[in-house]
């Protein structure tokens, strides 16, 4: 009969402590082989710490596509890119569709509403669209945007216009697998936190050519920019771009990274993303996304029209069969 890894068992219980864990603790973690017995107790773990946290308490944030317009950023597993020529010309959602969709993510019980552009959308477009959108939605609610990096002076001005922070993250092998240089993310990070804009952000999107080294390296970042939420989030294949021949990972792998993290940030953290599946979010992932407009992806114009796009009453139940409660009202923390 195998013996229970005494060493990984250790970095566990002190994890459980929820004070969190060393860079080479993390990276041990992260070496176990997902279909172990200490990959069972890391995954129990994760889920314990995380229910403590929150107070078993789930989140659904909300994030509305506004183009799909192609992206010089070069992305490779992106459906926006345009070294992947999956899309074609230019697609902006109208702004009272916008408008429509957020008003509507209101009254279904949404905690966050997120705004997602490709970099070839016009900043003052975003800035506009910003305001319009702050305006009917409760003062209470946090107002986020995903998009290209940020100087200084625009994050200022998203601030004005109505939003309280940013997903915004530094990619498995940024300036390898994309254009952008890691230092412009870091930058930006550093601009946000300057403007009082919050921040989201994960370890993502990891496939299975990632080591564990990089996923030490990604989550040791993570933690140090202090965010509000974050996590471990896997990449989908999407057809036709250049990455996907390397595949993805499988559910349990990924929900063994979710549990990780957790333990490796420590219970000072209340979201814990990404919650895709049951297994994840019974893993200590307590923190999903609901989609509709344009989405990286997949290939559809908007992803409530046939695409992979989730749905907030089909997120509800995952975390009911996983045991979360979903929160009432507006997600806390944002507002800086």
């Amino acid at each position: 009969m195998q013996v229970f890894d005494q060493h990984i068992y250790d970095i566990v219980e002190k994890g459980l402590q929820g004070n969190g864990l060393t860079e080479e603790e993390t990276l041990a973690l992260y070496r176990v082989e997902a279909s172990s017995k200490e990959a069972a107790y890391i995954r129990w773990a994760g889920q314990e710490l995380s229910m403590q946290a929150a107070n078993g308490t789930a989140e659904i944030h909300a994030q509305i596509g506004l183009n799909s317009t192609i992206c010089p950023m070069n992305c490779k597993f992106c459906s926006f890119a345009s070294c992947n020529t999956v899309r074609k010309g230019k697609y902006e959602l109208p702004k009272e569709d916008v408008l429509e969709y957020a008003k509507i993510y209101m009254e279904e019980g949404a905690n966050l509403l997120l705004m997602l552009t490709t970099a070839s959308y016009s900043f003052n477009k975003l800035v506009d669209m910003v305001g319009s959108v702050r305006e009917v939605i409760p003062a209470d609610m946090p107002l986020l945007v995903n998009t290209s990096d940020m100087d200084l002076a625009q994050c200022k001005e998203l601030k004005a216009a109505g939003a309280n922070g940013a997903y915004h993250a530094v990619r498995m092998r940024e300036g390898i697998d994309t254009d952008i240089p890691v230092e412009n993310r870091m930058q930006t990070f550093a601009n946000m936190r300057e403007a009082g804009l919050s921040l989201s952000t994960c370890v993502e999107p990891v496939g299975p050519e990632n080591t564990p080294e990089e996923l030490t390296e990604a989550t040791m970042r993570c933690i140090s920019t202090n965010p509000v939420s974050a996590g471990v989030g896997k990449r989908i294949t999407v057809p036709g771009t250049l990455l996907e021949d390397r595949g993805m990972l499988t559910d349990i792998v990924n929900a063994n990274m979710v549990a990780v993290y957790r333990l490796a940030t420590g219970r000072d953290l209340r979201l814990n993303c990404s919650a895709n599946t049951v297994m994840t979010a019974a893993a200590g992932a307590n923190l999903a996304w609901a989609e509709v407009g344009t989405n990286p992806r997949d290939t559809v114009e908007r992803t409530e029209h046939g695409g992979r796009g989730g749905n907030i009453k089909q997120l509800r139940k995952m975390f009911a069969a996983s045991d979360w409660k979903v929160l009432e009202g507006p997600s806390t923390g944002w507002m800086l």
